[in-house]
């Protein structure tokens, strides 16, 4: 059956398709270059013209103010109020509210407020990226608490949340409700068990409500700070209009902490930041939507609705193996695609060859590896036309499985038996593995020096190796050339794969991002949480910047976020131990393989 859109019957227009192309837009511009006919549906910001009360008001504020320094009037703050009571039931005092220039902003500077460097920052994963690289800047360390997933529907895992609180260095959590991406708008029964183990532990709440607005019907939204008296003073609301009336560009958020020290605190810490006020067209666009666009709201609602009932609809009649995840909050929907039996990596480049972005699973944490996040906040139009290509695109990959074979994968752990191993080395080209225990070692490239100090490492523990009967191949991102050239330095057999050929076919991936090439890494947390200042002078810089701007790693070169993995195979080619890392300098010790020989 058809779901309304937003059509002629209704006050306003949320049918038209903007160009947004050339305008500056993140989302846009990221992809629009090259590709005219792209269609992104991935940044956080919605396809649809401002609600017009807001632009009149903005208009007339240009037209008659003078455009200076600015704070918050008693009349803004009295729109936030009302509507936190009006819409959410939360009474608040205006005392207790803290402008920032955003919801991510304001979580840095919690973390600060609330946190010592070095000390623990409990994460619900998959979460919305940024969660990481607010702890990771300010030196705290991040502690991941997967959430629980069963077709498609997600719960905290409330005993791994209380294990990951207990410890006496985990000041605080950081939780998302809404949750961004998976769509949930936890229960007040939810949040009450996540309050009690919060409260037990003396755990601070950094509580991101950015989508608080955006419920779906039949759901209702609970402030977390109201479910306990409790929580009065251990828990900070990170509210913004930017989500719910597509404001993001103008940098305004909210920020409600009943608590006058962590207040104080974080006040002091965006000063220390040379944050003052937000600027002036900020308050009137927040101060009118709060007052004057409930009606607005109200039929984006009814838009965001019908759009995920048709993506629900479409891939349960199209693609039934694809698993839908509810919407239940946000306007951003959650989808399983693993059943199509792709690679994340094989997905991410199916849809960016037919020109649909899509936000890749990964970039929200491990658990997000073969899902895709669609922003529903469009015109149904651009919704159909990504569906159809989304279609084509993926029956051309299926018509060349067919005709060619399905690219071969196999993850090597304990027990299987290892396949289609062929490699060059400066010893020959298409060899395979002797029947021979086996140590394997799937590194980065030569020149890195993660690479040539676990080329030592193997140098070291080499003669043990061979003493108990065990070879050793390494498998790098490096030609042919350069491995000839580097073989006569090295005892074992050094792997040219520049190609990246054995990596891809052995699952052994880049990490999804440069944040997840160092969260939860030892050696990183015991650096960055006496020295985070020191980061500046380093490679790391750079690092973020290539990947805030897109820039991968190119297909003929090697990959700046290769992760490394190192596999024990016997006599038979059957692999009796694997570690795959999880973060740059995740590898295991010479003692640790020893142990597994």
């Amino acid at each position: 059956m058809p779901f309304f859109s937003g059509g002629a019957d209704m006050k306003y227009d949320f049918t038209a398709v903007p160009d947004r192309a050339g305008c500056g837009s993140n989302k846009w511009d990221s992809v629009h270059g090259e590709k005219p006919d792209a269609i992104p549906l991935s940044v956080a910001d919605m396809e649809f013209p401002t609600a017009p009360p807001i632009v009149n008001a903005l208009k007339n504020l240009a037209e008659n103010a003078i455009l200076g320094y600015t704070h918050a009037t008693d009349a803004y703050l009295e729109a936030v109020q009302n509507w936190m009571a009006r819409r959410h039931h939360y009474l608040i005092q205006k005392e207790w509210i803290v402008n920032t220039p955003g919801v991510v902003n304001a979580l840095g500077l919690l973390i600060e407020a609330v946190t010592k460097p070095g000390e623990g920052v409990v994460i619900l994963t998959p979460v919305y990226y940024p969660f990481d690289m607010a702890v990771l800047a300010k030196g705290r360390k991040i502690i991941y608490s997967t959430l629980l997933e069963k077709d498609g529907f997600y719960t905290i895992d409330y005993d791994d949340l209380k294990k990951k609180t207990a410890s006496p260095k985990v000041k605080a959590l950081l939780f998302c409700n809404p949750h961004n991406p998976v769509g949930r708008v936890w229960t007040r029964d939810e949040l009450q068990r996540t309050a009690d183990i919060c409260c037990e532990n003396d755990i601070f709440i950094i509580d991101d409500e950015i989508h608080h607005d955006l419920i779906m019907p039949g759901y209702e939204h609970t402030v977390f700070a109201t479910v306990d008296p409790r929580l009065q003073q251990r828990i900070a609301v990170c509210t913004a209009p930017s989500k719910t009336f597509n404001l993001a560009g103008l940098q305004g958020s909210n920020i409600i902490i009943a608590n006058p020290s962590v207040r104080a605190k974080t006040i002091a810490c965006s000063m220390m930041n040379m944050q003052m006020d937000l600027n002036i067209f900020a308050y009137t666009a927040c101060q009118t939507a709060y007052n004057e666009c409930e009606d607005w709201l109200e039929e984006l609602l009814t838009v965001i609705d019908g759009n995920a009932k048709y993506v629900q609809n479409y891939m349960a009649a199209h693609f039934p193996e694809i698993r839908v995840s509810p919407l239940e909050g946000t306007y951003l929907q959650w989808l399983d695609m693993r059943g199509l039996g792709m690679t994340h990596k094989e997905l991410k480049k199916m849809l960016e060859g037919a020109h649909i972005y899509l936000d890749n699973g990964e970039m929200f944490g491990e658990a997000g590896r073969g899902f895709q996040r669609i922003n529903l906040a469009c015109a149904r139009e651009t919704l159909e036309r990504t569906m159809e290509r989304f279609r084509a695109a993926v029956e051309a990959v299926r018509a060349d499985w067919a005709a060619n074979g399905k690219p071969f994968h196999q993850t090597l752990s304990p027990g299987v038996k290892v396949q289609n191993f062929r490699y060059n080395s400066a010893f020959g080209t298409d060899r395979e593995l002797a029947p021979k225990p086996t140590l394997l070692v799937f590194s980065r490239y030569y020149e890195c020096e993660i690479c040539r100090a676990t080329l030592a490492m193997l140098c070291a523990a080499y003669p043990l190796l061979k003493q108990k009967g065990y070879d050793v191949k390494v498998v790098l991102q490096s030609p042919l050339d350069t491995v000839t050239a580097a073989q006569k330095k090295y005892p074992f057999e050094l792997i040219a794969d520049p190609q990246k050929i054995l990596y891809d076919q052995y699952n052994v991936f880049e990490a999804d991002g440069i944040v997840q090439m160092l969260a939860g890494d030892a050696v990183y947390n015991a650096f960055v949480a006496k020295y985070v200042r020191k980061l500046l002078d380093t490679d790391f810089v750079n690092s973020i910047a290539s990947a805030l701007d897109g820039d991968d790693s190119p297909e003929d070169g090697p990959r700046q976020n290769q992760l490394s993995a190192f596999v024990i195979v016997d006599q038979n080619a059957t692999v009796t131990y694997s570690h795959y890392g999880k973060t740059i300098l995740d590898l295991p010790t010479p003692r640790e393989l020893l142990k597994q020989l």
